[in-house]
């Protein structure tokens, strides 16, 4: 047996037990050198999953040590008792963890000091966990009672590879009975000190709970009793296993880096808490719990589900298979999966609870159903863009988070494009200018007048915005200009956010259609959400899309669109204030750095792992824009009037174009529909 193994440590020579070497390597170099850097360059997350970490180490080397002491009576002999004191003091703060497995005998202190033995190795271990406790605590004590040929032996000693002797051993005896090993783990690291003045009890016993979830589900466990000071120890693998009591199970097959992958699920119901209060997907690999879950609710179409006795209760899925454990990372707290196999083994669990769950399923369909209906009643025009359908035909096949607003904005863009794929057709019959008439016309004539009447309404209203805008970027009857704002209202209200504006309030199509349609829109409003202060970037329109791809590396994009006056021609190379690609660049980087954006309603979106950003820069061509231009190596070859650049630094996109080019290609894309239906 060995206590997660690793590069083998130094030990102080007064003890005359010199590390075994590596093969090729020295004894003196078998970590001095290395472990350090190793430990400097491995992040871990400041957070309650984060400080625990040691102490999952900790106990799942006890289970190792529990089940080759008592081999498979290990679940019914085995005690492992882990014990905080002075949970919520920095400076007093103490955890122990006490086992009554085999100790480290001579064989697993040799495995103790020896890198990547053998033993942990059939374990699938890797040979870091003793070490990450250094990334938490400076002071890591070991004490061992066990078994030798002779009679009981014992090892004390304090562990610090700081220090040029790593292990200082010591007088003194185990203070626990018989055989078997206690980690102490004190002195935290000054980053953990805030976050450990808020620690509660239940978020140590959950997250013990989460972590070794496997277990629970599909393995045995010894019995592990919780203790906080001088209170009464709680029987936690008691707790957790009359919660974590499998629902279903079975194999799904995903393809991960061009090969198809076998993977085992198991579902558990358990009741809505503060650690589990929505429906999520969680990988296992080397018998626990690795990465971030994987929140399902969108998926699902609901944070959680609700039993025949009014209930709360969640859906926890566990995956895990021999093709995580060769993507499972050095400290064991996350996989390399590609962003596919992940989106793919999310849609397949989803597809599972979906088939257990029908009834849950079908009372979530139920409900978007009515109230898709009253919002018909509110548009029924928009009923041309079911096609046919029924109600409930139309909402099964639409995602189950969808609410009226997704529902509508689909119906109107379904309704827009009439149907029957006109805009398709009438971009086809463009491509061929000898009988681009005789086909437009022909067209027009199978449209039938219910149809013709929904398009023919929205293309004009769409018309009547262009004029505006049009009139907004030119003299009035005073000679006077209307402002950056007057368009910036036109196309979305100021000071707002998608929260409160709905589909039929805005006109983002100006710019592009397909802003139309993303998750969120926030309209002249700082990250935080209140009033603007010293150092705040204001973005005139930000767009956030997180729907590109799933997983470790989920990616999103972050668009802005920054508005000037105008004819502005005062521009200068360099200052924000004067140079709009510099604002636009600085702007992003803040919005990424804030990490987030507080919503009108109060609630805090995050930006998860920015892989895209754009910019898009409207402002008149005048000679002082183009000359900056020019300077930030900007193009366009494709258009005179369009001018690009990628930024590889930054990896940000910009297109910069005129009024009179936001006007010009609106009004292409109406103009088709326009001479169809209304002959203009």
């Amino acid at each position: 047996m060995e206590y997660d193994s690793g590069p083998a440590i130094v030990v102080s020579k007064d003890n005359n037990m010199d590390g075994e070497r590596a093969p090729g390597h020295d004894a003196d170099a078998l970590i001095k050198p290395d472990m350090p850097a190793v430990l400097e360059r491995t992040n871990l997350s400041v957070n309650v999953q984060g400080f625990l970490l040691p102490v999952f180490e900790a106990l799942s080397n006890s289970m190792d040590g529990i089940e080759q002491r008592f081999d498979d009576q290990a679940s019914r002999k085995g005690k492992i008792l882990v014990k905080f004191e002075n949970l919520n003091d920095p400076d007093k703060v103490m955890i122990s963890v006490t086992d009554n497995g085999v100790g480290l005998n001579d064989e697993n202190y040799r495995s103790f000091r020896t890198p990547f033995s053998g033993y942990k190795l059939s374990k699938r271990g890797r040979g870091f966990g003793r070490f990450i406790a250094f990334k938490v605590f400076s002071r890591i004590h070991y004490s061992s009672r066990f078994e030798t040929a002779a009679a009981e032996a014992t090892k004390t000693f304090r562990f610090d590879i700081s220090q040029d002797e790593e292990i200082i051993f010591h007088d003194g005896e185990p203070d626990f009975p018989g055989c078997g090993l206690c980690v102490e783990l004190d002195e935290p690291l000054n980053d953990w000190f805030d976050l450990i003045g808020g620690l509660s009890k239940q978020d140590v016993k959950d997250q013990i709970g989460s972590h070794f979830l496997p277990y629970f589900l599909y393995r045995g466990l010894p019995e592990i009793l919780l203790q906080f000071d001088d209170e009464e120890p709680e029987n936690i693998t008691s707790y957790f296993k009359a919660i974590f009591v499998e629902h279903a199970a079975g194999q799904i097959d995903t393809a991960i880096d061009g090969a198809t992958c076998t993977l085992n699920y198991t579902l558990t119901k358990i009741p809505k808490t503060k650690q589990f209060k929505s429906h999520c997907l969680l990988f296992a690999a080397a018998d626990r719990i690795v990465g971030h879950p994987r929140d399902l609710s969108n998926k699902l179409g609901a944070t959680h589900f609700v039993d025949e006795d009014d209930s709360k209760f969640i859906i926890v899925a566990v995956v895990r298979g021999d093709a995580f454990e060769t993507r499972l990372n050095d400290s064991r707290t996350s996989l390399d999966l590609p962003p596919k196999a992940v989106e793919e083994i999310v849609g397949a669990v989803c597809d599972k609870i979906q088939d257990r769950e029908k009834q849950q399923i079908e009372k979530i369909k139920t409900g978007q159903a009515q109230k898709l209906n009253v919002a018909l009643h509110e548009n029924p025009i928009l009923r041309l863009g079911l096609k046919g359908q029924s109600l409930s035909e139309y909402v099964a096949k639409k995602p189950n988070h969808w609410g009226p607003e997704e529902f509508v904005q689909d119906l109107a863009l379904s309704r827009y494009r009439n149907t029957g794929d006109l805009l398709k057709q009438i971009t086809e019959a463009a491509n061929d200018p000898a009988s681009y008439a005789e086909k437009i016309k022909d067209l027009a004539s199978r449209i039938d007048a219910g149809k013709k009447e929904a398009l023919a309404e929205y293309v004009i209203h769409r018309k009547s915005i262009i004029e505006l805008l049009d009139a907004a970027r030119k003299f009035d009857d005073s000679k006077k200009r209307g402002s950056e704002d007057e368009v910036h209202s036109l196309i979305f209200r100021r000071f707002s956010d998608s929260v409160d504006i709905e589909y039929f309030q805005h006109n983002l199509w100006l710019i592009d259609d397909a802003l139309a349609f993303l998750p969120y829109v926030s309209s002249d409003r700082t990250m935080h959400g209140g009033g603007r202060k010293k150092g705040d970037k204001v973005t005139d329109l930000l767009f956030y899309d997180d729907t590109m791809v799933l997983g470790d590396e989920d990616g999103t994009t972050l668009t802005i669109v920054e508005f000037k006056k105008p004819s502005r021609d005062d521009y200068s190379f360099g200052p924000a204030k004067s140079d709009p690609v510099t604002q636009v660049i600085d702007t992003l980087e803040k919005a990424i750095a804030a990490g987030g954006i507080t919503r009108t309603d109060g609630a805090h979106m995050s930006f998860e792992r920015v892989a895209r950003r754009s910019a898009f820069i409207i402002a008149d061509l005048t000679p002082s824009l183009i000359k900056i231009l020019k300077r930030h190596n900007f193009q366009n070859p494709h258009d005179p009037k369009i001018w690009t650049h990628y930024f590889d630094n930054g990896e940000i996109f910009i297109q910069a174009f005129g009024y009179d080019t936001l006007v010009s290609m609106a009004k292409k894309r109406n103009q088709a529909f326009s001479k169809v239906l209304l002959d203009d």
